[in-house]
């Protein structure tokens, strides 16, 4: 009797765990997505701060007909591959696809990436270089794990 007492006991908080499970249509309002998102992006935005700068810094020079430096390319090359890094497993991205998961909205991550990259304030044309490229996309679609196992390393 004792045993099952204590069986019933050490079970109660798996049960409680399954009940307490958040239904999808009540919680995904946009009051409860929007802070969730928005901190996720947040994370995403300070671990690619690096990256982002070196992207602006040679960006500005070939924008203004400067050819960059042999430092500012190799710098540039190690920021590509921390943002890559970032997008297929950080923190924020992480977060935002567990997000999207859990609400059934697969552009949440699409749009969320989009919005830290409009941030970032990189020079117009090395933004339609990359989406001419579809740089862009390869890195988005990292971030929304659709293409991470078939996307060529950026290196």
């Amino acid at each position: 009797m004792t045993r099952f007492f204590l069986s019933l006991l050490l079970a109660a908080p798996l049960l409680t765990a399954c009940a307490s499970t958040p239904d999808p249509a009540k919680v995904c309002t946009a009051e409860w997505i929007a802070p969730r998102a928005e901190r996720a992006a947040d994370r995403l935005e300070d671990k690619t701060a690096k990256a982002f700068r070196a992207l602006r810094k040679v960006g500005a020079q070939w924008v203004s007909g400067d050819k960059p430096g042999t430092l500012s390319l190799l710098s540039l090359r190690g920021a590509v591959r921390d943002l890559e890094d970032e997008l297929k497993d950080g923190r924020g991205v992480r977060d935002l696809r567990t997000l999207a998961q859990t609400c059934n909205d697969p552009e949440l991550v699409r749009t969320e990436v989009t919005k830290v990259l409009e941030r970032q304030e990189i020079p117009a044309p090395v933004l339609n270089f990359l989406r001419g490229s579809s740089l862009l996309d390869r890195l988005i679609e990292l971030a929304e794990g659709t293409k991470a196992d078939t996307a060529k390393p950026v290196r």
